[in-house]
């Protein structure tokens, strides 16, 4: 077994899950239970884990799922960069006009 995928925001390695299981790769969820642990459950990453021979696929399967990447847009003031989710630019507050 080896980890695919960990994230501390428990919906995206939920949905990472989802996506492996319905190409039928089986996941294994470690980190899912941390009610009896001396580490607060909001600490600890969900971590999934696929069999070896499942690894290249499901790692290739869930990059071209990944949403997690930013898309930046460069101000046309102050030449900045932005994350794609800012209207105005955190530097010089100039408008996106994308």
């Amino acid at each position: 077994m080896r980890q695919i995928y960990t994230n501390e925001n428990r919906l995206l390695a939920i949905n990472s899950k989802n996506v492996l299981e319905n190409a039928g790769i089986e996941v294994e969820i470690r980190n899912g239970h941390t009610s009896g642990s001396a580490i607060p459950g909001h600490q600890v990453w969900l971590e999934l884990w696929v069999d070896d021979k499942d690894y290249t696929n499901a790692s290739e399967l869930l990059q071209s799922f990944d949403t997690t990447q930013d898309k930046k847009w460069i101000c046309s003031k102050c030449s900045e960069q932005n994350a794609e989710s800012f209207e105005v630019c955190w530097s010089c507050q100039n408008e996106n006009i994308e």
